[in-house]
């Protein structure tokens, strides 16, 4: 046996029916990233939460490394296990045991996609708004925080009710605000340091049927940053999002959206009232809405989009210094940093909304998440990856610098860390010709 390479003759017959693998698979090596490589020497596939409370305990004995992924949807290494150790692939743990006019009760591994699906069925939505991407593990957006464009509700892991979790030691203990608080608080956004989230309630409140879409675009970011400030104090829209793509680099849309009954359609007059704009509008169905960015996607992942390298930027920033922050980052953007298939994004927030205490937000009446999630899609250039580490190192520094904090779900590390793999540039075309 390879040295760091558990003895995996001890390990107990699972309880619920749960899988250890040991042949090796490339596709828990690494994350969405293709950055950060690490083998883990065993895969669990569990199918209850007494399979992983089992590992966890056998691990803790035996000294092994354990970590849990859902759909891998970071790009810095964050769920994956240290070489040698286990990975508990969450994905098994898919029943969704309640939905009711208050709470989603679903397993770690079911898919926001699918509680936002049960709960519009019921005339509901997340409390706290969803992601803009759906194809997420509920407890991979739980031990991370969970970002929505709904700009008065804070993370999702602020419309949490109760969690289950694992500890390291292999206990299972149900935890909210009122009992076994303290687990509660370290669990929810801390990237499974307190323990492996299993299971959780999410708050769910009725959602109109309607969501009316308004899309204005402006030649500068600040611009768009200006009007959405207006937007968010008035707090008349649901939603509030400004997004850069190719191929305009010169157009910044900001997207506001009020949800409606049919027969109560806003007042588009008053909501639009001294804002300078004529977006561009129309009503689709909630759900529609919802899923808009999955329908987006879908196309690049089949054609192999999940595969390329990706190095996402992900910063919130005080309101008191966004403007200083665009004016020194937005000029360092070029069109190595946004590809057919990457995005900018600024998601304004109430700074009041955010109450749990993993996530780490800035001080200030609101709050932006700034993201360049850019990905390697087409590129041939070598110096491709090492490039965009070192501008999320100078980004990542300068946020700090004025007051902002890390989002945790992108690629700031250190160029030697983690095993990075720095791909050669006959491998960097072949893996992104599908996408060119």
């Amino acid at each position: 046996m390879d040295s760091g390479t558990p003895d995996l003759s001890t390990f107990p017959e699972l309880p619920g029916r749960g899988v250890l693998v040991t042949d090796g698979d490339e596709l828990h090596a690494s994350d969405l990233g293709n950055v950060v490589d690490r083998r883990p020497a065993a895969i669990l596939h569990p199918r209850s939460t007494a399979d992983v409370a089992l590992t966890a305990a056998w691990c803790a004995r035996n000294g092994v490394p354990l970590r849990a992924h859902g759909t891998l949807h970071t790009t810095g290494g964050q769920a994956l296990c240290p070489t040698g150790g286990i990975q508990v692939d969450m994905r098994g743990l898919d029943l969704i045991h309640a939905v009711t006019d208050d709470f989603a009760d679903v397993e770690a591994g079911v898919l926001l996609r699918d509680v936002v699906w049960q709960a519009w069925l019921r005339g509901l939505r997340l409390a706290s708004g969803p992601t803009g991407y759906l194809q997420l593990s509920t407890g991979g957006v739980l031990s991370v925080g969970g970002i929505s464009s709904v700009h008065g509700e804070g993370a999702i892991i602020d419309r949490v009710l109760a969690v289950e979790v694992v500890t390291p030691d292999g206990a299972v203990h149900w935890c909210a605000p009122e009992s076994g608080g303290q687990l509660f608080r370290a669990a929810l956004g801390g990237l499974g340091g307190a323990g492996i989230i299993t299971r959780a309630r999410l708050a769910l409140t009725p959602v109109p049927p309607v969501a009316r879409v308004y899309d204005a675009d402006f030649p500068s970011l600040q611009e768009a940053v200006d009007v959405a400030r207006v937007l968010v104090r008035r707090d008349e829209v649901d939603d509030v999002l400004i997004r850069w793509f190719p191929p305009r680099r010169d157009r910044y849309r900001l997207r506001f959206t009020a949800y409606h009954h049919p027969d109560r359609p806003p007042d588009d007059a008053h909501l639009l009232r001294g804002l300078g704009v004529v977006p561009q509008t129309w009503d689709v169905s909630y759900w529609e809405f919802a899923i808009s960015t999955d329908r987006r996607y879908e196309p690049f992942v089949t054609a192999g989009w999940n595969r390329v390298h990706k190095v996402w930027a992900d910063y919130f920033l005080p309101d008191r210094a966004l403007d200083e922050f665009l004016a020194a980052t937005m000029p360092e953007i070029t069109e190595r940093d946004l590809s057919e298939t990457s995005i900018g994004l600024l998601f304004p927030h109430r700074r009041s909304s955010f109450t749990r205490p993993r996530l780490r937000v800035p001080d200030d009446d609101l709050v932006w998440l700034f993201d360049v999630l850019s990905d390697a899609a087409g590129q041939t250039d070598p110096f491709w990856l090492p490039d965009r580490l070192r501008r999320n190192q100078r980004w990542h520094r300068r946020a700090e610098a004025l007051g902002g904090t890390l989002y945790p779900i992108g690629t700031d590390l250190e160029p030697t860390a983690h095993g990075l793999v720095l791909t050669h540039p006959d491998r960097a075309a072949s893996d992104s010709s599908c996408l060119r």
